[in-house]
């Protein structure tokens, strides 16, 4: 009986040294996730939405011929963040999608005109009591 009480423990012992990770492994810290990529306003896949940003499918419409040749649609979203975020969120993005900057009207709401190859984008961002508002209009020139 003592014996493999004795044979028992010194297999515990040997167990629980010969873990999977070392103290050091299991303590060190993991770099961050990287944040996931910003949503696309669907049919449109080159127009990027801010994370955590909601469609209102009630005021948003699209049209979009049977080839797929013409699209074009309006969209309206909300989210919890700045308006100077949210503007700066599109003018790195929508360039990174291959959009230029035609220009930009900044008062109440930021109005942000952008062509790309027989494309326009229309863009129209307000903030009211921390939640910001986006109108997107897109479609052929």
């Amino acid at each position: 009986m003592i014996k493999r009480l004795l044979l028992l423990f010194i297999f515990g012992a040997w167990l629980s040294s010969t873990g999977c990770a070392t103290l050091e492994e299991m303590t060190a810290e993991k770099p961050p996730a990287p944040p996931p990529p910003p949503e696309l306003v669907y049919p449109f896949s080159d127009i990027p939405i801010p994370n955590g940003f909601e469609r209102d499918h009630a005021k948003s419409f699209v049209y979009e011929s049977g080839s797929g040749a013409v699209k074009v649609g309006r969209f309206f979203y909300s989210g919890w963040s700045q308006l100077n975020e949210v503007v700066s969120f599109y003018q790195n993005e929508m360039v990174n999608k291959g959009w230029s900057l035609v220009n930009s009207i900044k008062h109440e709401t930021t109005i942000l005109n952008y062509e790309k190859e027989g494309w326009l984008c229309a863009l129209s961002i307000k903030s009211t009591l921390g939640k910001a508002y986006i109108e997107i209009q897109a479609g052929p020139k």
